[in-house]
């Protein structure tokens, strides 16, 4: 019965989500992602190519028949689909074939090239989806890995060299398999393959790849050394000290809070820099534009900033008359004239109607409740979109400090200058310039948050909204944005700041914001090295090597005139790619400490490699095999021992079992527990979490049949019996629970392998 009833809200759990094939691609911040695109006079597999770039019945044989030559398509996967792809400005043509099973949701996909060479694989089986534990070790899988590749990619397959492999969690139960593209002995990191396989079956379940077919290879030869190459780097890259943030947890008289920390590291100040290997050029970006004349018979609000504070909380009439004896408070019409008559906002004469409502805040200056006033302002005129030429109805919106009654935030509506009914933009006049609006919004912040504007320096100003176009091609702005950001002696802190715009057209300010955080820590920068010292602790990282790269070649006609009416301009947009030869720092995380120069992770600490437990004391033998397992899952106890026969206590169970996907409800203290966990204690844990704790107290119905039963707590007693039928323990010869023994970690290792398969049989 409870097997059906599990059953049953699985099933409606699995129904109300959804299943995808996963295709991994690699992006890098800030670049342009090279999809695979074939030459024109690339080699084309016979009866494979696609005439004109068109779809037709022959091209979808031949594809279909590329498939079916490389991977086998079952009998029952009978339900057969396509979809095909178009060249546009970002990838080129491709197609993607689908094999469904009519009687449930399982499925074969694969995506094509134009010339069918295989771009992502991806298969998923409705009897395998539950969530299992690997069978396989990370390097038993490896030559499927490798031989899938073969099998669907021989062309390229000796170019790839094995890179790394991840697991990917309880939930999926895959390897992933990293390959990167080789030439002449030189790596080529834009070109990669991936491979997932299922760890408990051995299957390949998906596959990508992005690969720049038939694009010319430079000669791996280079006139400039690794030395020179960092020096020119050097040169032309600046190290910033700068601030981070992370979150730590701090304990006070048995009360814990988080806490913001800022510190100090040195950054790279471009996102990206390389160096050619011949010419010694200076490489600041991976994407051109080029001007071409193509062929006349080719185929021719802004997101505003959340308000300052946490998600309101609405409050009762009484809670705010309560509020109000404490009179402390300024009145609602208080907050709305404070707004209407300041000298320097925006505000429509239109505004007539508002809203405005007290709501609960949380101060992270204060560390306690605070309150503010959400005013929202309106034209509610009505509109008759037949007859009214003007239907532009303004609004805004401010956070007023219930309190201060400062002014925390400010957003307002610019009109448009588009005419609709004559289809042109009108011309209106720019009265102010960006210096008088810097002027009117520095007057404004000093009025507001002088306190915060003094820790502020100016480090972005740019044009803002698009006024109108002048003689239908220029644009001229008319609004102006500014951007301070926090310092603290001397050294930018970007995660805090005040950000505002002021419109040249009127000279008011319409968008102000303020983000701050008034309970960071900060890290002193006194004894910090020089830029220089930074650099040299920087360039010396793994990461900086010479490689192979893409640049992405963006073409376009800057006459192409399209016929189109909602003005689209892709076919005036092409794109081509070029191999180059460079040396480049792929050095990430790219924070070095200023004080020691070693390489740092997002949250301040030295950064250090992710990978496999190894342990000195733990051969890889039968025996070991589960705990050689639970390494390849990324789970185990720190330290180069795994210390087989020591006690595991109840922090450590718990901790395993957390990393396997397993909550306690009060995670941080059972993790913390040094106490040892005796046997009965781990039966009665287990079955806790497979549901069935009512059912394990129900007294007088239970036996175990060992002969130190009766040592067993009578609490415990349904427990272990249940354990025993669902063999979570080990079988004892001399036919004894042993239920006050502690337990090692490695049986800790093998009741926790048997719990998650008693799950799956149980449930699924």
């Amino acid at each position: 019965m409870i097997r059906k009833f599990m059953s049953l809200i699985l099933c409606v759990a699995l129904l109300s989500g959804s299943a995808s094939s996963n295709m991994i691609a690699k992006v890098e911040a800030n670049e342009p992602v090279p999809v695979p695109v074939m030459a024109e006079d690339a080699v084309k597999p016979e009866s494979a190519s696609l005439e004109s770039n068109e779809p037709s019945d022959k091209a979808l044989e031949a594809a279909i028949k590329a498939v079916k030559q490389k991977i086998d398509i079952p009998k029952e996967y009978s339900e057969f689909n396509y979809s095909y792809y178009g060249t546009n400005s970002y990838s080129g043509v491709y197609w993607t074939l689908n094999w469904r099973k009519p009687t449930e949701y399982s499925y074969i996909d694969v995506s094509l090239d134009k010339d069918n060479n295989f771009i992502s694989y991806a298969t998923y089986n409705y009897s395998t989806r539950y969530r299992n534990i690997p069978s396989y070790l990370k390097n038993e899988l490896l030559d499927k890995a490798e031989a899938f590749i073969k099998q669907i990619a021989p062309d390229i397959f000796s170019k790839v060299e094995f890179k790394s492999s991840t697991y990917d969690g309880i939930y999926s139960n895959t390897y992933t398999y990293y390959f990167q593209r080789k030439e002449k002995d030189i790596i080529f990191p834009d070109n990669s393959i991936y491979v997932k396989v299922d760890a408990a079956s051995g299957e390949i379940r998906s596959a990508s790849i992005d690969w720049l077919r038939d694009t010319k290879i430079p000669s791996g030869a280079v006139k400039l050394t690794k030395e020179d190459a960092a020096k020119l780097i050097g040169e032309n890259l600046n190290m910033k000290l700068t601030y981070k943030t992370n979150y730590y947890r701090i304990y006070d008289n048995g009360q814990s809070d988080f806490v913001k920390k800022a510190f100090l590291v040195y950054e790279p100040e471009l996102s990206y820099i390389s160096i050619d290997a011949n010419s010694g050029e200076v490489y600041l970006t991976r994407s051109e534009w080029v001007e071409m004349d193509f062929s006349r018979n080719e185929s021719d609000s802004k997101a505003e900033d959340s308000a300052a504070g946490e998600a309101p909380q609405r409050l009762t009439e009484e809670e705010i008359a309560k509020i109000r004896e404490l009179e402390n408070l300024i009145t609602k019409d208080k907050a709305i004239d404070i707004v209407t008559s300041n000298k320097y906002l925006h505000i429509d004469d239109s505004l007539l109607t508002y809203t405005a409502t007290l709501n609960q805040s949380y101060s992270s200056k204060a560390k306690e409740r605070s309150f503010v006033w959400n005013i929202i302002f309106n034209d509610n005129r009505p509109v008759d979109y037949n007859e009214d030429e003007d239907y532009y109805r303004a609004y805004a919106n401010a956070i007023v400090d219930a309190t201060t009654g400062k002014i925390l935030s400010f957003n307002a509506s610019i009109k448009n200058n588009y005419d609709r009914n004559t289809g042109k933009w009108l011309p209106i006049e720019i009265k102010y310039t960006k210096e008088y609006g810097q002027n009117v919004l520095e007057k404004f912040l000093n009025s507001q948050v002088k306190s915060l504007f003094e820790k502020t320096k100016l480090v972005d100003q740019r044009d803002d909204y698009v006024a109108y176009y002048k003689d239908g091609n220029t644009p001229i702005y008319g609004g102006y944005t500014y951007q301070y950001n926090r310092f603290n002696e001397g050294i930018e802190f970007p995660y805090n700041g005040i950000y505002g715009s002021v419109d040249g057209v009127t000279g008011k300010i319409y968008h102000y914001n303020t983000n701050w955080d008034y309970d960071l820590v900060f890290e002193s920068p006194k004894g910090a090295m020089t830029p220089k010292e930074a650099f040299d602790y920087y360039i010396s990282k793994d990461g900086y090597n010479l490689l192979y790269e893409i640049n992405v070649i963006n073409q376009y006609d800057p006459n192409y005139k399209s016929k189109d009416r909602y003005y689209d301009y892709s076919e005036a947009y092409k794109v081509a790619y070029e191999i180059r030869l460079v040396y480049r720092a792929d050095i990430n995380p790219s924070y070095i400490s200023p004080f020691t120069g070693e390489q740092l992770d997002y949250q301040g600490q030295v950064f250090k490699t992710s990978g496999p437990y190894l342990y000195e004391d733990i051969a890889n033998t039968d025996g070991n095999r589960e705990i050689l397992l639970l390494a390849d899952m990324n789970i185990g106890f720190e330290g180069d021992n795994f210390n087989p026969d020591k006690f595991i206590t109840e922090g450590e169970i718990n901790q395993l079992l957390e990393k396997l996907g397993y909550w306690s409800v009060n995670s941080e203290e059972a993790n913390a527990s040094t106490k040892l966990i005796t046997r009965e204690e781990l039966a009665f844990d287990f079955i806790k979490r497979l549901g069935l704790e009512k059912i394990a107290k129900i007294s007088g119905i239970y036996t175990t049949g060992y002969d130190d039963e009766v040592f067993i707590n009578s609490n415990y007693l349904g427990a272990v019996a249940l354990a025993k039928g669902l063999e979570l323990f080990p079988e004892q010869s001399n036919n004894l629970f042993n239920p006050k023994n502690n337990i090692s970690r490695r049986e800790a290792v093998h009741t926790l392998f048997n719990f998650i398969k008693a799950e799956a049989e149980t449930y699924y």
